[in-house]
C-alpha cells in the first residue's frame, strides 16, 4: 500500500528550510485562523445586513399601521387610537415635531407679481432609525430612506384630480422614544380648520379673500425633509407641474398653474389682458362674447383683442362705420375679422363685412340707452367669414397688426387639419366658414395658454370706454396634471405619545 501523500505547502516548507515539522504546522495553524477569522467577520456583517434588514420591513408594516390610525384619528371620526410598533431590535422609534415644514405660496396673485404665502408650518414626523435606515411618517405618508435614496411605502395625503389640489395637513405634536416594544398613543388636537378656502382671511393689500376658484398666477407647494427626494418622485408620478430640487436645504417644490380667467370678465382698459391658461385644444371654446359700451359713439370705430406670440399672432377686430342716433337708431354696419400669422411671411385671412345688427343673431346694436352697447358673439353660428385678404378700412394705424397685413398677403391657400374637431378642408380665396367654427380653431391652436389684450382706435382716438364693457369667454381644461382651479387645504393636528 503507497503512503498517503504529503500536501504540496508542508512539501515546500520541508524542502526548503529543513525545519518541516515546526514550521508547517505553524502555517496550517495560521491558514485555519485566518481562514476562520475571515468566515465569522463576513459572515457576521451579512447576518448584521439580514437582520437589519428584517427590522427595517417590520417597521415598515409597523409604520403603515401607524399611517392608517393617524388618518383615522386626524381626518376621520376616532378622537383617540393606540398602535403597538412592536420590537424594534437595534433601532429607535421617536417623535419629531421639529421637521419637516410644508409651505404653500400663491405667485403672483394679482398679476403684478405679488406672492401671498398661504401656509408656512412644520408638520412633523415619527421616524424609526437603525443605522442608515430611516422609515419615517410625515405628511400622511411613510418613506424609506437609506444610501441617500428615499421611496415611498405609502402615499401623502396630497390629492390632485381633474385641477383640483386636496391637502388635509396633518401636523404631529408630541414626544417620546423607545427601541423595545414601542407603543404610540394618538390624540386628536384640532380637525380640519381651514386654511384654504377661507372667506376671513384675505390677500395682502386687497379686499379679496381666499376663495375659490383660485385665479392669476401660479401655486407653488415645498416640501422641506429629509425624505425630499421620495416627495419629488412623488410629485413627478401625481402632476405635470414645474418641479425644483434643492439638494442644498433638502426641498422641493412642486408648481401648478392656475387655469386663468374662464366665464364673464370685465374689460380691460386699452393695452391691458385677460390670461388664458389651461384651455382644451380641440374646439372646446363655448362661449366668447364681447359687450362694447359707445365712448363716446362707435363712428369709425377700430376695435381689437389681440395675441403677440413668439410664434403665433392672432387678432380679432371690429369695425363700425354708424353709431346710435337721436332717435335711437344705429345708421351704420359692423364688419367682423380675424387674423392670424405664424410668421410665414402669409397670414390667414378671415372676413365679413357691412353686416347689417338688425338682421344678424351675433352682432347687435342696443342704442336704448346713451351711450349705446355693441354686441358680438363671436361663437356665434349664423355669420359666415370669407377666406382671403383683409380689407382694413383705411390706414393700417387702425389694427395692431396693420403694418403686416399692409405689407403681406394671405395665404393662397390652407388646410384645417391640427385638431380632430378640424373638418380637414382646405380653404382657399373666397371659401367661407362659420364664425364659431373659426374663433374655436385659432383659439385652439393658441392654447393651452396665452393673452388676449385690447386695442382701440383708430391711432390715438378712442370709440369704447372699456371700463363700462364687458365680456365673457367660457372654455373646457386642458387635460394633463398642470392646471389647478380648486384649492382645498385644512389643518389637522394630532398629539403623538410614543414609549
Amino acid at each position: 500500500m503507497s503512503r498517503p501523500r504529503v500536501p504540496w505547502l508542508y512539501r515546500v516548507v520541508r524542502d526548503r528550510s529543513g525545519q518541516t515539522s515546526p514550521l508547517a504546522v505553524i502555517l496550517i495553524l495560521g491558514i485555519t485562523v485566518l481562514g476562520t477569522t475571515a468566515v465569522v467577520t463576513l459572515g457576521g456583517a451579512a447576518l448584521d445586513e439580514t437582520k437589519q434588514a428584517s427590522n427595517a420591513a417590520r417597521a415598515e408594516h409597523a409604520m403603515t399601521l401607524f399611517d392608517s390610525k393617524m388618518a383615522i384619528t386626524a381626518l376621520g371620526d376616532s378622537q383617540s387610537q393606540a398602535v403597538e410598533l412592536g420590537g424594534s431590535g437595534d433601532g429607535q422609534y421617536i417623535v419629531r415635531d421639529d421637521t419637516t415644514r410644508l409651505i404653500i405660496t400663491h405667485k403672483n396673485y394679482d398679476e403684478f407679481g405679488s406672492e401671498e404665502e398661504i401656509y408656512n408650518e412644520t408638520l412633523g414626523s415619527i421616524e424609526y432609525r437603525d443605522g442608515d435606515v430611516t422609515i419615517a411618517y410625515e405628511g400622511g405618508g411613510v418613506w424609506r430612506t437609506q444610501d441617500n435614496g428615499t421611496s415611498m411605502i405609502s402615499p401623502p395625503e396630497f390629492h390632485y384630480r381633474g385641477a383640483t389640489l386636496t391637502l388635509p395637513l396633518i401636523q404631529v405634536t408630541g414626544k417620546g422614544g423607545s427601541g423595545r416594544n414601542a407603543v404610540a398613543d394618538i390624540t386628536e388636537l384640532k380637525q380640519a380648520d381651514p386654511v384654504y378656502p377661507n372667506s376671513s382671511v384675505s390677500y395682502a393689500n386687497t379686499s379679496t379673500n381666499y376663495v375659490n376658484p383660485v385665479r392669476n398666477g401660479t401655486v407653488e407647494v415645498t416640501v422641506e425633509s429629509p425624505q425630499y427626494r421620495g416627495w419629488a418622485q412623488f410629485f413627478d408620478d401625481r402632476t405635470e407641474g414645474n418641479i425644483t430640487v434643492y439638494h442644498s436645504n433638502q426641498s422641493v417644490s412642486v408648481e401648478l398653474e392656475t387655469l386663468g380667467l374662464v366665464g364673464e370678465f370685465a374689460m380691460p382698459n386699452e393695452g391691458n389682458s385677460i390670461n388664458v391658461r389651461g384651455m382644451a385644444g380641440d374646439h372646446n371654446v363655448s362661449e366668447y362674447t364681447l359687450n362694447l359700451t359707445a365712448g363716446p359713439h362707435f363712428q369709425n370705430m377700430h376695435w381689437s383683442m389681440y395675441y403677440d406670440g413668439p410664434d403665433e399672432d392672432i387678432e380679432f377686430h371690429i369695425y363700425s362705420d354708424g353709431k346710435c342716433k337721436n332717435n335711437g337708431d344705429f345708421n351704420g354696419d359692423i364688419d367682423i375679422s380675424i387674423y392670424y400669422s405664424n410668421q410665414s411671411g402669409t397670414y390667414q385671412g378671415w372676413q365679413k363685412s357691412n353686416i347689417d345688427p338688425e338682421a344678424n343673431s351675433d352682432i347687435s346694436v342696443d342704442c336704448s340707452t346713451d351711450p349705446g352697447t355693441l354686441s358680438v358673439n363671436l361663437t356665434g353660428t349664423n355669420t359666415d367669414l370669407t377666406y382671403g385678404d383683409i380689407d382694413m378700412t383705411g390706414s393700417d394705424n387702425k389694427w395692431y397688426f396693420g403694418p403686416e397685413i399692409k405689407s403681406t398677403s394671405a395665404r393662397s391657400s390652407v388646410t384645417f387639419d391640427q385638431h380632430p374637431s378640424d373638418s380637414g378642408t382646405t380653404y382657399t380665396a373666397g371659401d367661407q366658414q362659420t364664425m364659431d367654427f373659426l374663433t374655436n380653431h385659432y383659439l385652439s391652436l393658441m392654447s393651452p395658454r396665452f393673452e388676449l389684450t385690447v386695442t382701440d382706435g383708430p391711432g390715438g382716438s378712442e370709440r369704447v370706454d372699456e371700463r363700462a364693457s364687458s365680456g365673457a369667454l367660457v372654455y373646457d381644461q386642458a387635460e394633463g396634471g398642470r392646471f389647478i382651479t380648486f384649492l382645498h387645504v385644512t389643518e389637522n393636528r394630532v398629539q403623538v405619545r410614543v414609549y
